[in-house]
């Protein structure tokens, strides 16, 4: 093998490999502006008695993690859980997930070795994508609302 001979060829190999992708940042900031235009998030087509998941799943060189956000529409009522805690949605924390759901659907490709794969799902639709960004990290801004 010629990387047991010259390891430094195996190391400007990893280099090139992770240098050549190109991540825009300009495009998922915390100044995201989305098109007026848009279709519903999740969020915003709960009905009564209705619920929606957000699992979110991170896996890098040493870590894997899942957790899994659930909000239901009990009486008109939001609320979501997390782990052991359970809280009721203000609005600005509403604000909080509709911003995520429209900047996750918009999450350009990356070149990261930490992968974080969202999937969301109700009872008629399910969306999973991945951030290989290592940049947005937007379930940071949710796992603050607990």
């Amino acid at each position: 093998m010629i990387f047991k001979k010259h390891p430094w060829l195996f190391l400007l190999s990893i280099f090139i490999l992770t240098t050549s992708f190109k991540v825009d940042d300009s495009i998922v900031t915390a100044d995201y502006k989305y098109s007026t235009d848009r279709l519903p998030t999740m969020v915003e087509m709960l009905q009564h008695g209705e619920h929606y998941s957000i699992q979110i799943t991170s896996i890098g060189c040493f870590h894997g993690k899942r957790q899994t956000i659930t909000v239901l529409n009990k009486e008109g009522i939001l609320t979501a859980s997390l782990n052991n805690k359970r809280k009721i949605l203000s609005p600005s924390d509403v604000n909080e997930l509709i911003h995520f759901e429209l900047q996750l659907r918009e999450i350009p490709l990356g070149g990261c070795t930490t992968i974080d794969t969202y999937t969301i799902s109700n009872d008629y639709e399910t969306f999973t994508t991945s951030d290989g960004t290592c940049s947005w990290q937007g379930y940071k801004s949710l796992v603050a609302i607990f």
